[in-house]
């Protein structure tokens, strides 16, 4: 049992054997302190998780029309909101405490146990570094996940992405995405359902903005254009095509239809031939794509929306990333060229998509809101920076960042089964790590001794 007892000690005092003599480098930054500085950078996004949790739970799970109408209304504007803040923070508070520390208690319960097994099995220190993989992994989970199923899942991505690779500082993959890849697989629709406020057992359905996103692909760019130009009265680059389908169906001029008119023409064969479903989807992204209501660009940046817990709120993220810049932990150079790989594709797409108006309309999406959804921000922050699993040279961060993002943009936009693609696009980048290296290293030595 002494891995445990080391543990315990290491943790709430500091190591008692200090280096004496050369060649080791004396330095205060271990492992403990990184992990540490990493949790703190967490801190902005563990508050939101807490408080927006909690919010979605409580106007979603109250059952109360009167409270759902002032939740909708003040979350047109800052002042609307911290007023509606104002009135409900306590049950909001309690809700969100309620949903956020069962589950770290969970990741650091279970997955702790298995750190600990497998150190006395081997006869090693306890690594510090499930201090970050469990907080970790809890705010990449959905509010309304059975807590066996929490359970399970850190254990299968402690237990075969780490422990079976030797543990800290071998893994090939990060722990933490291991485990809710593992989740999503074997339990897809508690990852990605629609239920994502609030108590499975009393929740209003409420599906998260990637849920909105990923439209069929029968909804075409002309569907989207012809409800937004309609209802929204924005002008549409599509107005042509949208006019003369209206007067081949029998019209006159696209312009002011009621509800009822519109859907008839949208979904008329021959109309525009859009089946019903797809109109409803083609509403919801309309609203989305535009900013309406609860969609709007602050609510979506700020993290006033449904999803998992750790990735509503970019500016969190931003905050966090700040954080770990500094300290010199997190590396710039990844964050930076995960930006740039999403961004660039995500452009390509929204002008790609011009070129005829029965493109997919999730193809012409304002490329700035892709950072808006999803775990994006929170991945690119927190997850490709990880420096056991990302590359170690310099100029390997920047080949390897830009694969997550251009991975994360492409299987967002064509994948029907999986509408975020953060997830898989880490993991791809992780195996893909080693070979980034060696090319970057190779150069390198090509730079400094130039064979003859």
């Amino acid at each position: 049992m002494k891995p445990i007892f080391s543990a315990i000690d290491s943790f709430l005092r500091r190591v008692s054997t200090p280096t004496r003599c050369g060649p080791h480098i004396r330095d205060a930054l271990d492992i403990k302190r990184i992990m540490i500085l990493v949790v703190i950078a967490l801190t902005p996004c563990i508050l939101v998780a807490i408080w927006n949790s909690g919010l979605q739970s409580f106007v979603y799970s109250k059952g109360d029309a009167q409270v759902f109408a002032a939740y909708l209304e003040a979350s047109k504007s800052f002042s609307g909101y911290f007023q509606f803040a104002a009135q409900h923070w306590r049950p909001v508070l309690y809700e969100g405490l309620l949903i956020f520390l069962p589950l770290v208690l969970i990741s650091y319960t279970v997955g702790g146990l298995w750190e600990g097994f497998f150190a006395i099995v081997r006869g090693h220190e306890i690594a510090e570094g499930f201090l970050v993989t469990g907080i970790l992994y809890a705010l990449i989970l959905p509010p309304t996940i059975p807590y066996w199923m929490a359970a399970l899942g850190v254990s299968f991505g402690v237990v075969i992405s780490k422990e079976l690779f030797g543990g800290t500082g071998m893994n090939i993959l990060n722990p933490a995405l291991t485990c809710r890849a593992f989740l999503y697989f074997s339990f897809p629709t508690y990852m990605t359902g629609s239920i994502w406020s609030g108590r499975v057992i009393d929740a209003t359905s409420q599906p998260s903005i990637l849920a909105l996103y990923n439209i069929p692909s029968e909804v075409k760019r002309i569907h989207v254009d012809a409800i937004a130009s309609n209802d929204l009265q924005v002008p549409v680059s599509t107005t042509g095509a949208i006019q003369e389908a209206y007067q081949n169906w029998g019209g006159s001029t696209f312009n002011n239809l009621s509800a009822d008119k519109l859907q008839e023409f949208v979904t008329s064969p021959s109309g525009l031939g859009l089946s019903q479903d797809g109109f409803t989807a083609a509403q919801s992204f309309t609203q989305l794509k535009y900013g309406q209501g609860l969609f709007s660009d602050a609510n979506l940046f700020f993290g006033n929306k449904v999803g998992s817990l750790g990735e509503v709120s970019t500016l969190a993220c931003l905050l966090g990333a700040l954080f770990l810049i500094f300290v010199g932990i997190g590396s710039w150079r990844t964050m930076v060229a995960v930006i740039l790989g999403a961004a660039l594709t995500a452009l390509l797409f929204e002008y790609g998509s011009h070129y005829s108006p029965y493109t997919p309309a999730s193809f012409d999406f304002p490329a700035y809101k892709q950072f808006f959804m999803g775990g994006l921000a929170f991945g690119l922050v927190f997850m490709a920076t990880d420096p056991v699993s990302s590359p170690t040279m310099n100029s390997a961060k920047w080949g390897y960042g830009i694969l997550i993002g251009m991975l994360t943009i492409i299987i967002r936009e064509i994948n029907p089964a999986y509408p975020e693609g953060v997830m898989l696009a880490i993991l791809f980048g992780n195996v893909f790590s080693p070979l980034f290296d060696r090319i970057a290293t190779k150069w390198y030595r090509r730079e400094r001794a130039p064979l003859k």
